[in-house]
């Protein structure tokens, strides 16, 4: 098992009875329902960190997509002359 270490929080009233309801509703601790919230936001925000330092090593080493081209490829979306994907040069 895991190490745990225990955390005090505060919160809105209302988010608390919210926790409270979901934790009963799954027939769990409510300390289980916050770990788990937790657990989902770190997870989020470390792949949104990680996407937008990709995105400025690619923007670094010049692995751009022109926005005009973006721009004129979603516009054609759906028509007959429908353009490819754009792609870094």
């Amino acid at each position: 098992m895991a190490k745990t270490t225990s955390v005090s929080v505060r919160m809105e009233s209302a988010l608390n009875d919210r926790v409270t309801a979901v934790a009963l509703a799954l027939d769990r601790p409510k300390s289980w329902a916050i770990e788990q919230a937790v657990r989902d936001f770190v997870e989020a925000q470390e792949w949104q960190l990680a996407a937008i330092a990709e995105g400025v090593r690619d923007a670094d080493e010049g692995r751009l997509i022109d926005h005009e081209e973006v721009v004129a490829w979603v516009r054609s979306w759906g028509s007959d002359e429908e353009l490819p994907m754009p792609t870094c040069d």
